[in-house]
């Protein structure tokens, strides 16, 4: 299972590498290919495509979509006489913190794309945009979440604020709702209001009935591009995620002597830093503050 984010309005071809006993292994058969919306809905289907002088390596493309989304791809068939399906996940964005081609102009240690090839760089990628999005408390560019939340017996419904969860509180469009089974009609949806906190309105003092898990929403969050300064501290994080070297230091260290004398304390990584404090500087400056909760 695996994690690809692609930009809304772009076709990628994605693989897959079945394996027996850690060796790629073909499957007997076809590889049949799944792409479905969080809601079930198939946004394409069809069979993998077997790479030629490759050994358990199949790829699909996955068509263009229009809007920020989430989706899943399923990989199924018969492996060493056994039926399997693996499921990967396609996040549709708005946008990156950062172009691969910006990141190896910037850094020219990450410029051999021998050593550095364009999958290792974007998979790396999305580890820094995730770290980012959890110390900061929100997306810097447009984003997608699907969650099944809890009513209230009130008008307001409060969205997770947590990324990690599934949530993101900074709300550019609420897409879609349902209530206890039932689909709300597209006027319904665009009725509502909401906050810059990620609180969900009903108009004319209608209330979210109580219940658990009973309402699920779509929506769009984040922000619509990311700061200069705070693209320039992810590029430096993914540098160090990708292509640090030993200095000598022992892993564990938080402090060292020089022989000519004096003492060094390592700046070192935490919930809500990096260790670098370079890039830690700039995320504070964007870091959210967490919503007051009154009881």
């Amino acid at each position: 299972m695996s994690l690809v984010r692609v930009l809304v309005t772009t076709e990628v071809t994605l693989t897959h590498t079945f394996y027996v006993d850690e060796q790629p292994t073909d499957l007997t058969g076809s590889c049949t290919v799944t792409l479905k919306r969080l809601d079930g809905t198939t946004v394409a289907s069809g069979s993998g495509t077997k790479p030629p002088g490759t050994t358990g390596v199949y790829t699909f493309a996955v068509p263009e979509q229009a809007t920020v989304d989430m989706l899943t791809l399923d990989w199924a068939g018969t492996l060493a006489g056994a039926a399997v399906s693996v499921r990967d996940y396609v996040e549709v964005v708005g946008g990156f913190l950062f172009g691969l081609a910006e990141a190896r102009a910037k850094h020219t240690s990450l410029a051999n794309t021998t050593a550095y090839p364009s999958t290792l760089l974007a998979a790396k990628r999305i580890e820094v945009e995730q770290e980012c999005e959890r110390i900061c408390r929100r997306a810097f560019v447009p984003r997608f979440a699907r969650l099944a939340l809890s009513g209230n017996d009130t008008d307001r419904l409060p969205l997770p604020a947590n990324l990690a969860m599934g949530g993101g509180s900074e709300i550019r469009a609420v897409r879609a709702v349902t209530v206890n089974g039932t689909v709300w009609s597209a006027p319904e949806v665009t009725a509502l209001g909401f906050t810059d906190f990620g609180v969900i309105k009903r108009p004319g003092g209608a209330i979210w009935p109580a219940g658990t898990g009973n309402i699920v929403v779509e929506w769009e969050h984040g922000w619509d591009y990311p700061p200069a300064d705070l693209s320039e501290a992810a590029i430096l994080r993914l540098r160090s995620r990708i292509a640090y070297t030993l200095s000598g230091i022992p892993d564990r260290a938080i402090s060292f002597d020089i022989a000519e004398g004096g003492t060094f304390r390592l700046s070192t990584p935490g919930k809500q830093r990096t260790g670098i404090p370079d890039v830690d500087g700039v995320y504070e400056k964007y870091t959210r503050q967490q919503r007051a909760v009154f009881a």
